[in-house]
């Protein structure tokens, strides 16, 4: 069977989708069904016409909006890609037909567009353009409230198991049976303790070793962009270092909403903490390597000259928490024990622990051992000294760094580009220190100091929106879109509900906002959680909304104003919410908790309550 009559399809902002899709891509391959894996935006679209088999992971972001690499492909144009062409209108009923699909949506009820992705995709292809189901499609609630784990106590983990177990035996019971060598053969699967070789191998170069300084392929889309400044804005002794990063940029066009990508990389005691790790890499670091077989996709592009000691540095997340793909990718490898003191005993042992986070579905342990204190894949391979990892397939099981998105802070266009950016420094249950690749390496610039990027539009602001009142939420550094989208001029009133920690601590633009708010530009009211003496009544933004409430229903309801939410998930969205609920209901005469509730619903599918956490 071509591997294009069978695909996957992920669309994947943080990395659960591609996870999950990188997951069931795996269980094929052992079940011996030749597919495509791809995001949504990179999948040739042509090749719809000749896909019989179609399974889609996507979560949703934004305001119910497909994921980015759901829509563009890997050079961020969205031109030609599928979604782009099955959204054209002189498609007929009937054109997918021929299509067996079935999708599941990752998603979190706590934001009003719960997987509102998936429907999109399942209302065009199968609703309009008559692709054929295989089963419903299902929905997975990292809050556990809604969707097809909605109040059964169980993570997205079964829900996607649940898809993966319907999809094979689906598979398996409609082709049981494959073609090898021109005979056929029962359809068994591969045995686990098997490693299936990956299309895209790194082999040695004849040119021997690296001399020339790394350098990145000019790229339309990443641009250079130069270190201007890079303050601290919070108090030297507050426990939350937030910096205002500037850099001159190449003079693009951008709007509030619009994010900056940035392309971090790791430390170079980092890459030598993994090589000491893997000692019979070390010999092969530095010498040139030459990809062989089926290219695969690298956001940003491939390093060059290509070494192990590059692509480590600048290709590969290895001081991320490691994913359930890397041990089931990686489990077979342990087989070195020449650096236990237990020998055979103790590489059973070793093997035996690693074997169980590859394969159980029930990934408690692997959470208690991973997320839990925060692992990171070095600390993993320090803990697993058996695990023996052949570098030729360095790019198929370790997890590639992506882009960090960052919204901008400064006036829309200025050719200064500013971000506001909390640095990322914990410490963990292991009590060590963990800090953020991307907001470390941030940390570090220096004036002058360059850096990859890219422009990223979000499309938030719409042209009917114009001089509308808004009233804007943004505790902490949710302030960054709040402060660009106040210094456009897009709408008419403002009024902004700002919340941190401590005035003297945590008081992010302190100048600026009380200079707008002076000349009128926007009526600003504050809370600090941890500081009674400039905050006594209002801890939360949630309780400062309230003290106005009065205002904001007056705006809400009779003035059409635009509510848009800035910050960390979790409870504050949740409570932010709620708290409108109420004052529409104690000011606004939506004396019922259903009559408020369904006109805020009617705000979120109008697009006049936005919110973006993170």
């Amino acid at each position: 069977m071509s591997s294009k009559k069978i695909a996957i399809l992920y669309g994947s902002e943080t990395g659960n989708s591609f996870e999950f899709a990188s997951i069931l891509s795996y269980k094929l391959h052992r079940q011996h069904f030749a597919h495509t894996l791809s995001s949504f935006g990179s999948y040739n679209a042509r090749d719809i016409l000749c896909c019989r088999y179609m399974f889609i992971i996507c979560s949703t972001t934004g305001q119910g909006d497909l994921p980015r690499n759901a829509k563009e492909n890997m050079s961020g144009e969205s031109k030609g890609t599928l979604w782009t062409f099955l959204k054209r209108k002189d498609l007929p009923e009937d054109f997918l037909s021929h299509l067996h699909i079935t999708m599941l949506g990752l998603g979190d009820s706590s934001y009003p567009k719960f997987n509102f992705a998936i429907r999109k995709l399942h209302k065009r292809m199968v609703n309009q353009l008559g692709a054929n189901e295989i089963f419903p499609r299902l929905e997975a609630d990292e809050s556990g409230i809604m969707g097809s784990n909605g109040g059964t106590g169980t993570g997205v983990e079964t829900v996607y198991f649940e898809y993966e177990k319907r999809i094979v035996q689906y598979l398996a019971g409609k082709f049981p049976t494959w073609k090898s060598n021109n005979q056929i053969i029962k359809r068994e699967e591969i045995p686990v303790e098997s490693f299936m070789a990956p299309n895209f191998v790194l082999k040695l170069s004849k040119s021997g070793c690296a001399l020339d300084e790394p350098s990145f392929a000019a790229s339309s889309s990443i641009k250079i962009g130069t270190v201007v400044k890079n303050k601290r804005i919070t108090h030297e002794d507050h426990f939350q270092d937030v910096r205002q990063l500037v850099f001159k940029g190449e003079n693009e066009f951008y709007e509030p909403g619009d994010t900056v990508a940035l392309y971090p990389h790791n430390k170079d005691e980092d890459v030598q903490k993994f090589l000491e790790a893997q000692p019979h890499w070390i010999e092969y670091a530095d010498k040139i390597l030459e990809p062989s077989g089926t290219p695969i996709d690298q956001e940003g592009g491939f390093i060059f000259p290509m070494t192990l000691r590059n692509l480590l540095k600048y290709h590969c997340e290895i001081t991320s928490i490691p994913r359930k793909t890397f041990f089931m990718k990686t489990w077979m490898f342990a087989t070195d024990k020449s650096r236990l003191e237990g020998g055979e005993e103790q590489l059973i042992q070793q093997r035996t622990k690693l074997r169980q986070f590859a394969l159980e579905e029930d990934m408690d342990d692997l959470y208690d051992y991973c997320n839990r204190p925060r692992r990171s894949l070095l600390e993993v391979l320090d803990d697993f000294p058996s695990l023996k990892l052949p570098w030729e397939y360095a790019l198929e099981y370790l997890p590639h760094i992506k882009p960090r998105l960052f919204s901008i802070s400064s006036k829309p266009s200025d050719p200064e580009i500013e971000l506001t950016v909390a640095i990322v420094k914990y410490k963990t249950i292991l009590r060590k220190i963990r800090k953020g690749l991307c907001t470390d390496y941030l940390q570090a610039l220096k004036k002058g100091d360059t850096m990859r990027y890219k422009l990223q539009k979000n499309q938030l602001l719409k042209p009917w929106m114009k001089d509308l009142p808004a009233i804007l939420i943004s505790p902490g550094v949710g302030l960054a879109p709040m402060k660009c989208l106040i210094q456009s001029e897009f709408f008419g009133q403002i009024v902004l509900f700002f919340g941190n920690r401590a005035k003297e601590r945590d008081f992010l633009y302190e100048e600026e906002l009380a200079s707008w708010h002076k000349s009128g530009k926007i009526e600003l009211h504050l809370c600090f959680s941890r500081d009674p003496l400039h905050s006594p009544q209002a801890r939360y933004v949630q309780d400062v909304m309230w003290q106005n409430g009065e205002k904001i229903s007056d705006l809400i309801l009779n003035k059409n104003a635009i509510v848009y939410i800035c910050g960390s998930s979790g409870k504050m969205p949740v409570q932010v919410r709620l708290t409108i609920i109420e004052i529409l209901k104690e000011w606004g005469g939506l004396t019922e908790s259903t009559i408020a509730e369904d006109y805020l619903k009617n705000m979120e599918k109008n697009d006049r309550y936005l919110q973006e956490t993170w």
